[in-house]
């Protein structure tokens, strides 16, 4: 991919088409170091080899650290975060796979969604639970794929804009590793053409 954007560069090309292209060869450079990652942490997690490094976490300021890191590589306003909750979301976790968890629902929601469309990012507290819910308004998800959406080399479609690609690898492991950690995941679509909801539910850390 990289070596085609660089023959299709003209000789003239400006400065500012330069760091487009740049800026595209970065972000194909990082998709494809997560997919390897991804791939090698759910073959960890389906044999027990994956160790979990678990702390506590604040896993609200967390995800909302990476919903800032993400929207500076996105177009200006397509992601928006409001906490819900009234105290920090605070987990006994492994705070790298938490972002791993974040991560993949946040460039799953801005790769199946229009170009310029809005993701909506909310945290909350339930019932003893953190929850994340990542909103978008892409493709949807028909009513039958529902039941498999977080399987392995599962992709419901492609959306309207936007880069695709990817194996259906990054869902299969956000269900895997709220699992591991005590939560449970749940995605929910008006239908095809009609947006997606994906949530995660994660144990709230209770000091004695």
């Amino acid at each position: 991919m990289n070596a085609c954007l660089l023959q299709r560069l003209p000789a003239s090309a400006e400065p500012s088409q330069l760091q487009g292209i740049a800026q595209a060869m970065q972000r194909a450079i990082e998709s494809q170091k997560r997919l390897i990652d991804d791939l090698l942490d759910f073959s960890r997690l389906r044999t027990g080899k994956l160790a979990l490094r678990c702390a506590e976490v604040d896993f609200g300021a967390l995800a909302l650290d990476l919903v800032a890191a993400f929207g500076a590589r996105w177009p200006s306003g397509r992601l928006r975060a409001q906490m819900q909750a009234a105290d920090p979301l605070i987990c006994h976790a492994d705070p790298v796979r938490l972002e791993q968890v974040v991560g993949n629902l946040l460039d799953n929601a801005m790769k199946f969604s229009p170009a310029g469309a809005e993701v909506q990012v909310r945290l909350s507290s339930e019932d003893g639970f953190a929850r994340l819910a990542v909103a978008d308004t892409g493709c949807g998800i028909a009513r039958e794929f529902l039941p498999h959406v977080f399987g392995m080399f599962c992709q419901a479609g492609t959306g309207e804009g936007g880069s695709r690609g990817g194996l259906g690898i990054g869902l299969a492991l956000v269900h895997s590793l709220a699992v591991a950690h005590g939560g449970f995941v749940k995605a929910t679509s008006a239908g095809p053409g009609r947006g997606a909801e994906f949530n995660v539910w994660l144990p709230l850390h209770r000091r004695a």
